[in-house]
């Protein structure tokens, strides 16, 4: 089969599309003839090793493989050869075939297409547990979501409002992708490169909330951003950190969680994927309702050819994504 490669991660000319050999599954795994698979910020991290959770090179990158299963392992009850599924891995889904714990391939439904599927994997699975289970999102929040233009970021402020946000503000570091993220439900942009960001951030929620604060804020940006953002975070509001897009990691100022009982909590979704949690299949089912009942959108941008995978990849690098790139295998 043929698959992306990362030799080393000292010159990207050592990266490429090569033949490898078919996987094998294991007891307790399934083999996927991948479809389609979603680019994201993480394979940017892997293709210069700074992705704390891959292995040693070389390895295969991508983590959302939509397909339909080819082979099963010999104690496989949960699929069928055939099956349309949307498989989560570690690494390996940037290929023509890959394996998955059967555990990590959720059901795909006949009405949702694999690009669609596969740019609605770990963006969407992110900021629906960022929301709902580490942010308890309630009815009525008022929601902040820094990063807004990139995969999780887009996908988080489309569920924010299909779950019942009252307001949803998206914080961009790059404003001239204001439009793209009012057109996908935010109520607000809040500019992350404004001057003297701690005081401008709470200035800029408050004008849109009539000074209230934010509720609950889904933070992957870091940095500054996350230091301005606590100072504008209402009484028993909520911060979830899923990402340091800034490449900058901040400390938590606990006299400001003091003042207001602010919540900081972390989010990754990898943790999920450690335990196999029952969960993952949940949330994944829940997204495909909301997809089929019009609430969402997959948020592709681009829909690329196997061999243009770095193309995709330079969108990150670039920041020229807003929502998602997909490579149709």
């Amino acid at each position: 089969m043929r698959a992306v490669v990362i030799q080393d991660h000292e010159n990207r000319d050592h990266v490429g599309i090569v033949d490898v050999d078919d996987p094998a599954p294991g007891e307790n795994e399934i083999i996927v003839d991948v479809k389609a698979c979603g680019i994201n910020f993480t394979d940017l991290l892997s293709l210069e090793g700074k992705y704390q959770n891959n292995p040693p090179p070389p390895f295969t990158p991508g983590k959302d493989a939509a397909g339909t299963v080819a082979r099963l392992g010999s104690s496989v009850t949960s699929h069928a050869v055939g099956d349309r599924v949307i498989a989560h891995v570690n690494h390996g889904a940037m290929a023509e075939k890959v394996s998955c714990h059967e555990a990590l391939a959720c059901t795909l439904p006949d009405k949702v297409g694999f690009d669609d599927a596969a740019a609605m994997g770990l963006a969407y699975l992110t900021g629906y547990f960022a929301l709902t289970v580490r942010g308890m999102l309630q009815q009525g929040d008022v929601v902040l979501v820094n990063g807004a233009s990139g995969g999780v970021g887009l996908a988080t402020v489309r569920l924010a409002k299909s779950l019942g946000a009252k307001t949803v503000l998206g914080g961009l570091t790059t404003p001239e992708k204001a439009d793209a993220i009012i057109a996908a439900g935010a109520d607000g942009i809040i500019d992350l490169t404004a001057n003297e960001l701690k005081d401008s951030l709470r200035t800029q929620v408050g004008s849109v909330t009539g000074g209230h604060g934010v509720d609950l804020a889904v933070d992957l940006v870091g940095g500054e951003v996350f230091d301005a953002t606590l100072r504008a975070i209402a009484n028993e509001g909520r911060v979830v950190v899923t990402g340091f897009t800034s490449g900058s990691i901040p400390s938590v100022r606990t006299n400001y969680l003091l003042l207001k009982n602010i919540s900081v909590v972390g989010m990754t979704f990898a943790a999920y994927m450690r335990t196999r949690s029952p969960e993952i299949a949940r949330v994944q089912a829940a997204i495909y309702d909301l997809l089929l009942d019009g609430k969402i959108d997959p948020n592709i941008m681009e829909r690329l050819p196997f061999e243009r995978f770095m193309d995709g990849i330079k969108l990150l690098e670039d920041r020229k994504i807003v929502g998602k790139s997909v490579l149709l295998i």
